[in-house]
């Protein structure tokens, strides 16, 4: 979930399980994705409520801070809750995303079989559209990771899509996330029209929680195991100074328990902490 993607030699797997079992991991540290707070459990309260009313809402947070993360357990509680109609944009290449791609990520989640494909010329595909969104009979809500990546013009198009399908009955929500620079973008002249119109909220992530989530996520990767044995509380607590992220933390714990590993120490200290 928030862990560094990487391509493993069979050596440094083989040290991978040798590390786990010096340590007593039952599982990596990038496989946990379940911590929350105060701020999650708020923030998902809060995105909610404006998914209901309709309109364009930006999540924006630093890199590694969770929001790819946080965003599928949103989608999950609501697909699950029955009461909104979930889509995504699944297109990998963002920048190259258009409001015909949008068109074509809602038509896919919302059809059926017997819909068949979207019609190519403009005016037949919106009809097709519409008439798939009002047949759900719901509020329809569509989620873009990396919005910060869409082009400026497709921004600009999400006002009048939004304001014609609602304007046919379908309250239709837009859920872009991104950076902190998805906000200053939105806040351009250029984007004024779409910009004045969004509502931003703020993805804190662990902020203010690191040293709860270094407890935690040993706890979680050893339950047979008391943190303090594999790292020092003295360790956990210069982590949670100089690391901010759940991204930051697994990675570089990750690299100081190899390094504890190859020296044979254990538990972790901030000595090894100041090396690695």
């Amino acid at each position: 979930m928030y862990g560094v993607t990487s391509i493993l030699s069979i050596e440094d797997r083989l040290m991978l399980s040798d590390v786990m079992e010096h340590f007593g991991l039952s599982k990596s540290l990038r496989q946990v994705d379940d911590f929350e707070t105060d701020h999650h459990r708020q923030l998902l309260k809060d995105l909610k409520v404006a998914i209901h009313e309709g309109g364009i809402i930006a999540l924006t947070g630093i890199l590694g801070s969770g929001k790819t993360v946080f965003l599928g357990r949103l989608q999950e509680q609501l697909r699950q809750e029955g009461q909104i109609e979930v889509a995504a944009s699944l297109t990998f290449d963002v920048p190259r995303v258009n409001l015909d791609t949008l068109k074509l990520a809602l038509y896919y989640d919302l059809a059926t079989d017997k819909d068949g494909d979207l019609p190519s010329k403009t005016e037949k595909s919106e009809r097709a559209l519409m008439k798939v969104m009002r047949r759900c009979q719901k509020p329809i809500v569509l989620f873009v990771d990396d919005g910060h990546d869409l082009h400026g013009q497709t921004r600009r198009g999400l006002k009048p899509l939004i304001e014609k399908t609602s304007r046919r009955g379908a309250r239709r929500t837009m859920v872009l996330a991104g950076p902190p620079r998805l906000k200053n973008d939105l806040r351009r002249p250029s984007q004024e029209e779409t910009g004045a119109r969004a509502t931003v909220f703020e993805f804190e992530g662990i902020q203010g929680h690191q040293r709860r989530y270094i407890t935690w996520l040993l706890e979680q990767c050893a339950p047979a195991v008391a943190p303090s044995d594999i790292v020092t509380p003295d360790a956990r607590e210069l982590l949670a100074e100089r690391l901010i992220t759940p991204l930051q933390i697994q990675h570089y714990l990750t690299r100081i328990l190899e390094q504890a590993h190859r020296v044979g120490e254990k538990p972790v200290t901030p000595t090894l902490v100041h090396a690695t």
